[in-house]
């Protein structure tokens, strides 16, 4: 019987993985790897085992050698990955058919080099992550990480080690359709998160602990990584107004799940409490057609069109920044084209600048 196994690093990969192995692979063999790059992922894990989506869950600490900077950085990805994968992996594997992923890094590399060592012929693919799965294509990465890219390609030829971006063959994707780069890849269509697939909802309801949402406020900002990621687009003055404009009892920040820190309460602004849970969990149990959705360029607020097919007035507010968000490249323009033309945008705003946005507001109070 055919054997996989998944990397997980975020909460979103880990609705795919088990969708995949819910309703993709269902006669074959699933194993998992589970990282702490999201806050809280060891807590789903006892969750997850009652499920019985995947036969072995493996748990990796990775996080301070993934985010390390500077020469400790280099360090790890160079030497670690060739030289000491003990490190970040403590555990062996298996042999597998093929390994699924969406973060090309040292983890993924360290897992592929193991499970090569036990089968030469493995496959590996890529799996959907939202919108960067569709607008930023590998070509793209290793030209903006020239150097490194070279360097590793050389390490491999020295090493005798196989360059993880060279190995990929496969893509899963919800919405073929949207990809914005040309590819090679063969490309397979992953099951939709359907309101209506009872086990798959219940599945993951039980591995994220769901509790049903109550939300009496009529706007639902989302918070993305720039903060936790460092990459600061000054966004929280643009907060501010908007919660002048439209009160602090009024709306309701969903924190990004790598984010430990609430900036938002200086405002005196209600956070959902449940970190842990995933934007989309709530969707697929909640309707929310008569709430406002609220970004700046946060993929989770296009889950209500391109999974469940709702139209929910929601705000883009990349425009209105300013400091731009670093997703702003061509590739992302035309995959909001491409919505529009194959699902369409319906109530999706997006307003030319913030002085746009707040009149807006101030018209529906």
């Amino acid at each position: 019987m055919k054997k996989n196994i998944f990397i997980v690093n975020t909460y979103f990969q880990l609705i795919t993985a088990g969708n995949l192995s819910l309703n993709f692979f269902k006669n074959e063999i699933n194993d998992v790897i589970l990282t702490d790059m999201s806050i809280g992922m060891e807590n789903k894990i006892e969750n997850l085992r009652k499920t019985n989506v995947f036969n072995k869950i493996y748990y990796i600490r990775c996080k301070d050698i993934l985010n390390s900077t500077g020469i400790k950085k280099y360090n790890y990805y160079f030497f670690d990955r060739y030289f000491n994968r003990k490190r970040i992996l403590k555990t062996s594997f298996e042999k597998y058919d093929e390994l699924l992923f969406f973060n090309v890094d040292m983890l993924t590399g360290c897992v592929l080099d193991e499970l090569l060592k036990k089968n030469k012929k493995l496959v590996c693919s890529k799996y959907d992550e939202g919108f960067d799965t569709y607008t930023n294509s590998l070509i793209q990465d290793c030209k903006k990480y020239k150097v490194s890219n070279i360097i590793n390609k050389i390490l491999c030829l020295i090493c005798g080690k196989k360059n993880t971006t060279s190995m990929i063959s496969k893509l899963y994707l919800y919405h073929p359709e949207l990809l914005c780069y040309e590819t090679d890849w063969k490309i397979e269509k992953i099951p939709d998160l359907d309101k209506n697939n009872i086990d798959l909802k219940n599945t993951l309801n039980l591995v994220f602990n769901y509790k049903p949402q109550t939300i009496k406020q009529k706007y639902i900002f989302f918070e993305e990584s720039f903060f936790c990621d460092n990459k600061g687009i000054n966004d929280f003055p643009l907060i501010n107004d908007i919660v002048n404009v439209v009160g602090k009892n009024n709306i309701i920040v969903k924190l990004h799940p790598r984010n430990s820190i609430n900036r938002f309460e200086k405002l005196g602004v209600e956070v959902l409490k449940d970190i842990g849970v995933p934007w989309e969990i709530i969707q697929m149990n909640e309707d929310y057609t008569d709430k406002v959705f609220v970004t700046i360029s946060s993929g989770s607020i296009l889950a209500s069109k391109l999974y469940f097919n709702e139209d929910i007035k929601t705000f883009l507010l990349y425009n209105c920044t300013e400091k731009k968000s670093d997703v702003l490249s061509p590739n992302f323009y035309k995959y909001l084209k491409k919505i529009d033309k194959t699902i369409g945008l319906g109530k999706i705003i997006i307003p030319n600048s913030k002085d746009e946005l707040l009149n807006m507001l101030k018209e529906e109070q």
